[in-house]
């Protein structure tokens, strides 16, 4: 897809002088939050009357990614990363629509989504170091935890994508500065979880397989991959690094990359956690 096309699919926002990364952003994580509050409420028996919007909710947790992956396609100079974005939010789409389109759209997800954030990476000046190993990790999860959720592959992977999931969001604080108070804040949290889990294993079992798509992960796991991204929300929010929260986010909200809607927000939430600091729209 060009980018004459792909601009007049959506509106030029970069016009409107806002920073359509962020706009992405909250486009992403307002559909992936709802689905997340939904099925952990529905758990928990706290709104049954929920239940029947499950498939409306759905749907919202697909489009708002997929299309926050087209405006940031909108507004990007970089070739690749458009074209990558453009097939990631196209496909996202379809898919919601025609269900048939399903396995394309996990390709073009897994495929695009790679390309624009190694595009990202390098336009944003990061070295192609140790900090990368967060970014590598929820990439590979995406691939791993989409072929087994859809059927592609066998549904012994999801285990591993959710360890790797995990395991890369634990290591999410190595791509922004951080300090104890940071650090704090993620071991509190991890600790708290581990005191639920240990006290209340099948609840606690219960709402990260529902609420975040967890299978085959220990409960240590679970905690360290909390207590990084925990870590690393209270950097951004610290820092007023508004692009690293939001991918922090989208991350919690998404949970393991199982189904469409969940990796459509951890494409779009790790592109937001590459940023630097008052990164520019483009």
């Amino acid at each position: 897809m060009t980018r004459v096309a792909t601009a007049d699919a959506l509106p030029e926002l970069r016009s409107l002088d806002v920073d359509t990364r962020l706009v992405a952003g909250v486009f992403g994580l307002a559909g992936a939050a709802g689905l997340l509050v939904a099925r952990v409420a529905l758990n928990a028996n706290l709104a049954s009357g929920v239940a029947g919007s499950m498939g409306t909710l759905q749907l919202l947790a697909t489009l708002g990614p997929a299309l926050g992956a087209l405006v940031v396609a909108t507004a990007t100079d970089d070739a690749p990363e458009r074209i990558g974005l453009a097939f990631v939010g196209v496909f996202g789409l379809l898919a919601a629509i025609v269900p048939a389109a399903t396995t394309a759209a996990v390709v073009a997800v897994v495929a695009g989504g790679s390309l624009a954030v190694a595009r990202r990476w390098r336009q944003v000046d990061r070295s192609l170091d140790w900090h990368a190993l967060p970014v590598v990790a929820l990439v590979s999860a995406v691939a791993v935890s989409l072929a087994a959720g859809i059927g592609v592959a066998s549904a012994t992977l999801w285990p591993i994508g959710t360890n790797l999931a995990l395991l890369g969001a634990a290591a999410t604080p190595a791509l922004l500065g951080h300090g104890r108070t940071d650090w704090a804040f993620g071991g509190l949290v991890a600790a708290v979880l581990v005191a639920i889990g240990l006290s209340a294993p099948f609840v606690t079992g219960a709402v990260t397989l529902i609420g975040g798509g967890v299978v085959g992960a220990s409960l240590l796991v679970l905690a360290v991959g909390l207590a990084g991204l925990t870590t690393t929300a209270s950097a951004a929010a610290r820092t007023r690094h508004w692009h690293a929260l939001l991918g922090a986010g989208l991350l919690f909200a998404a949970g393991v990359p199982a189904s469409l809607p969940r990796a459509l927000a951890v494409v779009l939430g790790v592109l937001l956690l590459v940023e630097r600091r008052g990164g520019v729209s483009a």
